[in-house]
């Protein structure tokens, strides 16, 4: 069932399209939050996960300098840094480089860029989406509304950069499996990735729940096609995500 929405040749025209509220076209949705049914895991997975939560991996801190280079990278806007990404190399990076938890000022902008795109504030939207993107080049949300509202305005090269780094990215997390399973899961290293991956297969959440398969951790999401109303389940590996968090929080409550 879901081999029939995956689509692995993502394009300019179909990821500007798909961002527009999962298939509609004149109005874009807001940034997904879980669903309020998402279930906790079964069986007491989330305390078994976190019992023992291991040191942060050698290659965090590599990864955490490569985000940061490319962050300044891409910030020139320039169409040649895009083949010089490895993007899903970025995301990871991004993880070590900021945390697993965002600041409330980032749903704060998020939630104003909703406002601003739904009433084609196009002013606004660059403002918010250059202030979230100077913080974070790897948020994918912030660079499709940026590259819808540049093509509106006329500015194609640049509409098409920002479009550009958001392909790079969504095809960086579908390159990692086919999303049907443990096995072949999707690898997201924060939950809006999850979210954006649906708004390309043009579906919207139904629920979530957290689940273990063998030493991994998963994001397991039943969606709603928004053409014809059939049903999928998606796998994310969220894996790394959830070790950094735990590792947040030890820190928080002063233990490891």
């Amino acid at each position: 069932m879901l081999g029939r929405v995956v689509r692995r040749g993502v394009t300019v025209a179909g990821l500007l399209a798909a961002v527009g509220g999962c298939g509609t076209s004149n109005a874009e949705a807001p940034p997904a939050r879980a669903p309020d049914d998402a279930q906790p895991p079964p069986n007491g997975a989330f305390q078994r996960a976190s019992d023992s939560v291991p040191p942060r991996p050698a290659f965090a801190a590599a990864d955490a300098a490569y985000y940061r280079s490319r962050a300044t990278a891409l910030q020139t806007e320039s169409a040649a840094e895009i083949a010089q990404t490895d993007f899903l190399r970025m995301l990871r990076g991004r993880l070590y480089a900021r945390g697993a938890f965002e600041p409330d000022s980032v749903q704060s902008l998020h939630d104003r860029l909703t406002r601003a795109f739904a009433g084609s504030d196009t002013s606004t939207v660059l403002d918010v989406t250059a202030r979230l993107l100077a913080e974070d080049q790897a948020d994918i949300r912030a660079h499709m509304l940026r590259a819808v509202t540049l093509r509106k305005l006329g500015s194609s090269a640049l509409a098409d950069f920002h479009a550009g780094v958001a392909i790079g990215i969504v095809r960086s997390i579908m390159g990692t499996g086919d999303g049907r399973g443990f096995e072949s899961a999707w690898t997201v290293y924060r939950v809006p990735e999850e979210y954006e991956v649906l708004k390309f297969l043009e579906c919207t959440p139904v629920s979530q729940s957290l689940e273990l398969g063998g030493d991994r951790v998963f994001d397991v999401l039943v969606a709603r096609r928004v053409d014809g109303g059939e049903e999928i389940q998606v796998y994310f590996d969220i894996s790394e995500l959830f070790a950094e968090e735990h590792r947040a929080l030890g820190r928080t409550l002063g233990t490891h």
